[in-house]
């Protein structure tokens, strides 16, 4: 489950940024702030966390080349984002994240397409931590995909998303 919530979040921010990418091809750096932040979910396990209140901040970089190839990164940070549980327990989130995309057109390989985006190669990295009210760390919750145009992908699910 914890990997379901974490790659649908991680995939709603590309599809966010995507949606409005294609205009921006060659274009310099697009910086979205305040995006409001509340109704994401964290799953770990014996706990999920809702977030509240709080905004993002997300810079995208898009380009495109004459042969037909494209690329994007960008990255994702939080700004004032609390969560709670289901018991009513409030937590400070902070994190970043951060994803690279590609299609090569010469190779024509496409391993996921997003938004009508053909996505030949790309990893995403993100890594948050929930802060309990008196100061002292809950939980983390991290993650870095990779995907090759050879097929090739791996995830790793670093930090305990544990909570006590």
């Amino acid at each position: 489950m914890r990997n379901r919530v974490a790659t649908i979040a991680a995939m709603s921010v590309l599809a966010l940024a995507l949606g409005t990418s294609p205009a921006l091809a060659g274009s310099p750096a697009e910086h979205y702030r305040s995006i409001p932040a509340g109704g994401m979910a964290f799953d770990c396990g014996s706990t999920s966390l809702l977030t509240v209140s709080g905004t993002m901040d997300i810079v995208t970089r898009t380009s495109s080349t004459a042969s037909g190839n494209w690329t994007q990164t960008g990255t994702l940070t939080l700004r004032g984002v609390r969560a709670a549980d289901s018991d009513g327990n409030e937590y400070k989130v902070v994190g970043v994240e951060h994803w690279g995309f590609s299609y090569n057109a010469q190779t024509g390989v496409v391993i996921a397409n997003v938004d009508g985006v053909d996505i030949s190669g790309g990893v995403t990295i993100f890594s948050f931590k929930f802060i309990r009210a008196d100061g002292g760390l809950a939980g983390r919750l991290g993650l870095v995909q990779h995907g090759s145009p050879n097929g090739n992908y791996f995830e790793f699910w670093p930090g305990t998303c544990t909570f006590g």
